[in-house]
């Protein structure tokens, strides 16, 4: 090793910071080993410089070290001497003890026999004061537990019960001071469980259900207390429906395992889910749980009873009135608030009820097992519901006395499509027997005897079956309204939604079975009596005294009150307004039992078609006289096809329907071309009645005022009548215009069957056409009774007679009598617009009637033409009476008759000159009369008159072409 390799040996451990004896010692064995092993004096005195000059540095930083720490160095040393000392005493302490240790030691190896007996005693002593302390506790448990129960602190009373008997039976049993304090905890123990069962029975149906206080609107409403105990929202708003509960066949991974805890300082109650599982836990601690399951399941159907009473007490209260007088009135309101309250409670019993399941579960998966005929699950609580419910609704339904006099309903409305026409044929089908109307033995849809009696033995069973389960029991039940089968109508729909709730628990529902046999059994049959009966007895059948029979509701109208009512212009039949009555009570059924839409409908179209029968026989008696097949001559035109055709298509017809709601305007119909349509219907009429010389008998028209007045009470009746089944058929939606993957449609009525709809359809229109052939047999009537009146003024008068033989006809004063009456009639039996219509163009048609009858005139003289002319101006006044119109139409006829004052030739000559007012055969016929009245014309003078009557109206309608 260099001299400078070892130089800086020394160096390098200083500025490395070696401390220690080691480090030092060695430091210093190489400092003197360097001084020594050098031999030249000046490299020692480096060294030695080097060596202090590091000396001075350390004792200069350790200095500066000392003065910065120093109250650091001071503490240290003050600990180190503390600490010094303390070991030191500890150690002198340590010396005496060790040495009084071996002195005790020496001490009791002469005591040990003393010390193992006063051992022994302590023992003793020790057992005997935990023995006393045992027995104070025993004394204070009666006293705690009254006070645990009192406050509801379950939990906490049983195990302190189990606890205090399993110290008496095994610590304490030997004790003979405690053993009546051990016979009456026993008997407390063993009537413990009683006490649970009792609340957690009060808890289930008593404490579970909402307080509910019917108020404006019959609205439910949910406390504020209830809300927070089962987690709900406040009593502001209504209650939902319950959630839904799980099966109670749960999966041990489905049941949670938690422990229950029951805090002293709180109300139990206040949580009643944590309630009934410290009850539960409860008896289980008591061994008792298979017996409050059971003793629950047995006790259901009696507090399930006593749960619909108090229901049915919290109505009445709610109601103001009586309940023993409640059962007299017909108000089905109130039972439906019952069934919604009883809907509500039910929810909550069988929520609660599942709680306790779940508890019981939990418990029994990993403890006490509970045999199969003790346990119970949900869907045997909803069972009993539905039980409960059954017995309920088969008393405020009525059901026994309803199927002792049931009727039963129509099966289906399959009727062929029939033809109006039928009924006004010339032969007239055979009269049916006189029976009662709507007799169900009588009826195509009647069921035969042995399946009535299938049907009586099915609800028979049914009650029987009833009584089998334990259903038909000694329950009292007071009502809060008058029993009757109508009273489903009221309830049915909040009924079939809690079906549907307890359809998706149990999957099927006893109490739609029992709802369904009794709709379809019992319900649908004395419905269709009831509106049979009614509709009977509006359209009874009377035997008058001459042996001929009439219907005789065609002759009742309602009363002015119910006519404001109806807000109808017009009286109306009241056996159509009962006919609709009952057809809207059906409607409303059809509202409120929905899923029954379908029956209903049925039966409206059965009643429909029975109306529509007596409608048509009833119309058959008024049209057709004597034993004949004859009708009425307007009775046969209306059902003439080409005249009801063209008397269809005429602009006055049109402008009485309703879709275009106007009358007739001259803007779109001129007068010229009224006055040709006119023109037309008169000539289709004259010739039907004016070809030959015999008159019309009087048994082919009306003569009695009144069968017109039913006729048209009968048209407007059923016009109204029509309409509003029209608007009820266009309500109805038919299953055909369902899509394919649509279900339903977003409409209260459910879709109806096509086939049925498309019946109901026909028999509207089967009415409109009954309705409108009424008005057309008005409208023509009047005009035959023209012609009746008026013929007879041509064809058996005398108008050559002598000059004081100048007043109006008899027949014309008979035929204006007889307008006037019909006027009279008509303005309260028709509405105005049909009243002009039927009178409407009616001067027209009696100008063409006498212009016409001029052919049957033998002579004419000119008191002959005064007369003809005051026959015309009389029946010009009474028309214009009538309508309120001037009739200009019969100044034409006039003015004809007035052309016989002149001779056929300035005849000729006034027509070349200003023109033909009439047509030619109307001029030949006047020219005829002139010659037949005046003699001694010869035949060469009216031949040659002719002739140029010809060649005036060629000339004249040549010029008007040109």
């Amino acid at each position: 090793m260099s001299s400078s390799e070892k130089s800086k040996t020394p160096s390098q451990n200083q500025l490395y910071g070696q401390s220690g004896k080691d480090s030092s010692s060695a430091y210093l064995m190489s400092i003197v080993q360097t001084l020594s092993s050098s031999a030249d004096f000046e490299q020692r005195e480096k060294e030695k410089t080097r060596i202090e000059k590091a000396y001075r540095e350390s004792d200069k930083r350790l200095g500066e070290l000392v003065a910065n720490n120093y109250q650091d160095v001071t503490q240290i040393l003050k600990a180190f001497n503390g600490m010094t000392k303390s070991i030191n005493e500890s150690r002198d302490k340590i010396r005496k003890i060790k040495e009084d240790l071996n002195s005790c030691k020496t001490l009791l190896h002469f005591k040990r026999d003393e010390l193992r007996k006063l051992w022994k005693d302590g023992v003793e002593h020790k057992a005997v004061l935990s023995m006393l302390e045992q027995v104070e506790q025993i004394k204070e448990v009666q006293d705690k537990m009254n006070t645990y129960i009192a406050n509801k602190h379950y939990l906490h009373a049983t195990d302190m019960i189990v606890q205090a008997v399993a110290m008496l039976e095994g610590p304490l049993y030997g004790v003979d001071a405690l053993r009546e304090l051990k016979s009456d905890l026993i008997n407390i123990k063993e009537r413990m469980h009683e006490t649970l069962i009792e609340e957690l029975s009060k808890q289930i149906y008593e404490r579970s259900l909402p307080s509910f206080s019917l108020q404006r609107g019959s609205q439910m409403r949910l406390s504020r207390k209830d809300a927070s105990v089962w987690g709900w929202s406040d009593g502001l708003d209504s209650p939902r429906r319950a959630p839904k509960l799980e099966g109670s066949e749960m999966s041990s991974s489905k049941i949670s395992y938690y422990e229950v805890k029951e805090n002293l300082n709180s109300n139990p109650q206040d949580n009643l889910e944590n309630f009934i599982a410290i009850l539960t836990e409860s008896l289980f601690a008591l061994h008792k749980l298979p017996d409050g399951v059971e003793r629950l399941k047995l006790s259901m159907k009696g507090s399930l009873n006593k749960l619909i009473n108090t229901a049915t007490q919290q109505i009445a209260e709610s109601s103001g009135q009586q309940l023993d007088s409640m059962v007299n009135h017909v108000q089905p309101k109130y039972l439906n608030e019952l069934l919604k309250l009883i809907f509500e409670q039910a929810r909550y019993v069988a929520k609660t009820h599942q709680i306790f399941l779940n508890n019981v579960f939990r418990l029994t998966s990993s403890g006490m097992p509970l045999l199969s005929h003790v346990l119970y699950d949900i869907k045997d609580v909803w069972s009993e519901i539905q039980a409960r419910l059954q017995i309920l609704l088969s008393q405020y339904l009525d059901v026994r006395n309803t199927m002792s006099s049931r009727q039963q309903a129509p099966s289906g409305f399959d009727e062929p499509s029939m033809d109006i026409s039928q009924y006004f044929s010339k032969k007239r089908p055979a009269k049916p027997k006189k029976v009662s109307l709507f007799r169900f033995d009588a009826s195509q849809h009647a069921i035969s005897v042995s399946s009535a009696r299938q049907q009586i033995q099915q609800f028979e069973h049914l009650f029987s079956f009833q009584d089998a389960l334990g259903l038909s029991d000694n329950w009292h039940i007071v009502k809060v309204c008058k029993p009757d089968a109508f009273n489903i109508t009221a309830i049915y729909k909040p009924l079939r939604s809690f079906i549907v709730e307890v359809e998706e628990i149990m999957e099927t529902s006893a109490l739609q079975e029992f709802i369904t046999d009794f709709v379809q059994n019992a319900f649908l049959g004395q419905v269709h009596a009831k509106v049979s009966e009614n509709i009977e007895a509006a359209t009874r059948v009377e035997e008058e005294e001459d042996g001929h029979k009439c219907f005789d509701a065609l002759r009742n109208i309602i009363d002015e009150k119910t006519r404001r009512e109806l807000g109808v212009p017009r009286p109306l039949l009241q056996s159509t307004v009962t006919v609709d009555s009952s057809i809207q009570e059906l409607q409303d059924l059809m509202h409120d039992l929905p899923n029954y839409a379908d029956q209903f409908l049925n039966m409206i179209c059965n009643v429909l078609r029975d109306y529509k029968d007596k409608c048509n026989s009833a119309y058959r008696d008024i049209v057709q006289h004597g034993s004949d097949e004859k009708r009425i001559i307007s009775s046969m035109w209306a059902k003439d096809d080409d005249i009801s055709r063209f008397l269809r298509s005429l602009p006055s017809w049109r402008s009485l329907q309703p879709r275009q709601g106007k009358e007739l305007d001259h803007t779109i119909c001129s007068e010229e071309e009224m006055r040709a349509l006119n023109s037309k219907e008169a000539i289709i009429l004259i010739s039907n009645l004016s070809t030959d010389e015999s008159l019309i008998p009087q048994q082919e028209i009306i003569t009695d005022v009144t069968q017109m007045r039913t006729v048209a009470n009968v048209h407007e009746s059923l016009e109204w009548f029509a309409n509003r089944l029209d608007l009820f058929a266009d309500s109805l939606t038919p299953q055909s215009s369902l899509a394919p993957l649509q279900e339903e449609l977003p409409t209260e009525l459910p879709p109806i069957s096509d086939k049925t709809l498309q019946s109901l359809k026909q028999l509207v229109q089967e009415f409109k056409d009954l309705a409108e052939i009424c008005l057309l047999l008005l409208h023509l009537e009047v005009r035959v009774h023209c012609f009746y009146y008026l013929l007879p003024v041509a064809k058996q008068s005398n108008y050559a007679g002598p000059i004081d033989d100048l007043d109006p006809d008899s027949n014309v004063l008979k035929l204006n009598k007889d307008l006037s009456g019909m006027e009279e009639m008509m303005t309260q039996s028709l509405q105005p617009k049909k009243f002009k219509y039927i009178f409407e163009s009616l001067g027209y048609l009696v100008a063409s009637i006498l212009i016409n009858s001029v052919q049957f005139l033998n002579k004419i003289n000119e008191n002959g033409i005064k007369k003809m002319c005051r026959n015309i101006l009389a029946i010009q006044q009474n028309l214009t009476n009538i309508t309120l119109t001037r009739e200009s139409d019969l100044d034409r006829a006039r003015h004809f008759y007035e052309l016989l004052y002149m001779n056929p030739d300035e005849v000729l000559n006034a027509v070349a000159e200003k023109g033909p007012q009439f047509t030619l055969g109307e001029y030949q016929e006047l020219i005829k009369l002139y010659h037949r009245s005046f003699a001694g014309n010869p035949v060469q003078v009216q031949d040659a008159r002719m002739q140029r009557l010809h060649s005036v109206m060629e000339k004249g309608q040549n010029e008007t072409l040109a």
